[in-house]
């Protein structure tokens, strides 16, 4: 197997302990590879997610799911692998915390494949955009510590249920923040109503700042347990619908740090960190590390194993 680990600025080639790196703390697993399904499951078994999941656990999702072109939805091989992890690793329950609509998981080739896996997945079809506050559904929170530009939170009552949260975004382009991927990816556990409360509530309508700051202190209320990035083939210009320019860096990227895997993901599609103001934020919040030379980041390219 060829590995290339880079660890700080230390590259290193040979082999690697699957069990070292899930128990580092400021990881990022990255696979390249062109068979997606089997990339996932590689970066989630070398993150430790078979270890994450306990038998009888009630699993989160958050996927991107609601756009139509490729490019703008995460990859539903990606979703698929994570799921059958969870359910092999003995997941009594996943729950999506956002309505997926059937045509998403049509999408992938590996459908028929997972139909049986695909039933013990529950949708809260209630929160699809654009969702509106019900009590049985959301929860309203008045404030949270540390966030004090999120008044009258409006979330998903089951985020705070499940035992075991998993993000799974797709990094790509955003018109107000340049990069939505998985800070961002949160504010699908958001009403409608909420969420217009960060374009409209700062200094100006739709401004970057205040946008980038709301989505970093959304981190705080509800933190993932596990990020699974889609970055195989990703729109960089005219999101966060498309169509747009395309990148296929093929790559899926996993890790616990948000802020550094927005870090990473955003250089993976040409973007410059430094200019998207919520990974600033998210590293001043306390949410993670920006600066990626403190970042033990493992790249393995999956063609290149026996």
């Amino acid at each position: 197997m060829k590995v290339l680990k880079t660890l700080a600025l230390t590259i290193v080639f040979g082999t690697i302990s699957l069990g070292s790196i899930a128990q580092e703390k400021n990881k990022i697993v990255s696979i390249k590879g062109n068979d997606v399904y089997a990339s996932t499951i590689l970066a989630c078994k070398t993150i430790g997610l078979d270890k994450l999941v306990k038998p009888g656990m009630k699993v989160g999702i958050l996927v991107n799911s609601g756009f139509d072109l490729k490019g703008a939805y995460t990859n539903p091989d990606v979703t698929l692998a994570v799921i059958s992890i969870c359910l092999d690793a003995g997941a009594k329950e996943i729950v999506s915390l956002q309505g997926i609509p059937q045509k998403y998981w049509q999408r992938s080739p590996l459908y028929d494949d997972h139909l049986e896996a695909l039933k013990k997945v529950r949708s809260i079809d209630e929160n699809i955009f654009p969702s509106v506050y019900d009590s049985l559904v959301f929860v309203r929170i008045d404030s949270f510590p540390g966030a004090p530009n999120l008044k009258n939170l409006e979330m998903v009552k089951e985020a705070f249920d499940v035992d075991l949260f998993i993000n799974i975004p797709i990094a790509k382009h955003h018109p107000s923040t340049i990069l939505t991927n998985s800070m961002k990816n949160l504010m699908g556990l958001n009403t409608r109503a909420f969420n217009v409360t960060f374009h409209l509530n700062g200094p100006k309508r739709n401004d970057p700042e205040f946008l980038a700051t709301c989505i970093a202190e959304l981190n705080l209320v509800r933190k993932p347990d596990l990020i699974v990035c889609d970055v195989t083939e990703v729109i960089t210009t005219n999101g966060p619908t498309g169509p747009g320019q395309m990148a296929q860096p093929m790559r899926v990227v996993a890790g616990k740090d948000p802020v550094a895997i927005d870090s990473y993901c955003a250089k993976l599609i040409g973007f410059d960190p430094d200019r998207v103001i919520s990974v600033q934020k998210g590293f001043e919040l306390g949410l993670g590390e920006k600066d990626l030379s403190k970042v033990s980041i493992t790249e393995i390219d999956y063609e290149d194993m026996p």
